[in-house]
């Protein structure tokens, strides 16, 4: 009798922690197959009203989406490394955590785009528009930034290591502990003080800054190119 009672408190026992977890682990991303069909026939799937586009977590490596529209849609922990994002639009679209190294994203609208935590490893981002777009703590090392916009972006301990920004407009940008260990910034103006770009406390040791004019740059804190920590406002490094 008291064996049959010790195993039916044993098995409430284990149903109570399988309900249990259950309940409390949140569910898996998947992406919604009508959404996924419809982007792969008709080159779009975009957010609308109640209608959210669910990508989220799909795998779409070395895809080519030229041009595709995809505003709004949820693409948080997609795989689109090495895809083709040529002038796609992803405005306001949620990319967190999303893989896009290697990707083409040549003139590509990421304008309030979400990539928070997104690899972007040897990203192609020539004239790409990140206005107002959330990049904090993604990974940018070795990207290519030609020409492109990032007016009042949050580069927040973001990762630019490498990375290539000859002609990106950084007005209003939040670079504050960014890393910009051997970026180029070769001939850079940040534009003057009246729109100020935040490098305070960000690396830049090994940064190539010739000809290049931060007056203007909020830079306390910052590790300058030869190690040193700038406690100045702005700096003309011409």
């Amino acid at each position: 009798m008291n064996r049959v009672l010790r195993l039916k408190t044993l098995a409430a026992a284990v149903l109570a922690i399988a309900l249990f977890t259950l309940y409390f682990t949140p569910p898996v991303m998947a992406a919604n197959a009508e959404d996924l069909s419809q982007l792969l026939k008709d080159n779009w799937c975009v957010s609308f009203l109640w209608k959210q586009c669910d990508l989220s977590a799909v795998d779409l490596r070395g895809s080519n989406l030229t041009e595709a529209n995809l505003s709004g849609a949820n693409l948080s922990g997609a795989n689109l490394s090495g895809a083709n994002l040529k002038n796609a639009d992803l405005s306001h679209a949620d990319l967190s955590g999303a893989n896009l190294a290697n990707a083409d994203i040549l003139g590509t609208n990421l304008s309030r785009a979400n990539l928070t935590e997104a690899n972007l490893n040897r990203t192609k981002l020539w004239d790409a528009n990140l206005t107002l777009a959330n990049l904090s703590r993604a990974n940018l090392q070795d990207a290519n930034l030609l020409d492109s916009r990032l007016w009042g972006s949050n580069l927040t301990e973001a990762n630019l290591t490498d990375a290539t920004l000859h002609g990106a407009d950084l007005q209003y940008a939040n670079l504050a502990y960014t890393n910009l260990t051997g970026a180029d910034l070769h001939s850079f103006f940040f534009r003057g003080s009246k729109q100020v770009t935040n490098l305070s406390n960000s690396n830049l040791e090994g940064a190539i800054l010739t000809g290049t004019n931060l007056r203007g740059a909020v830079l306390s804190g910052a590790i300058m190119p030869d190690g040193s920590i700038n406690e100045e406002v702005g700096l003309n490094l011409k």
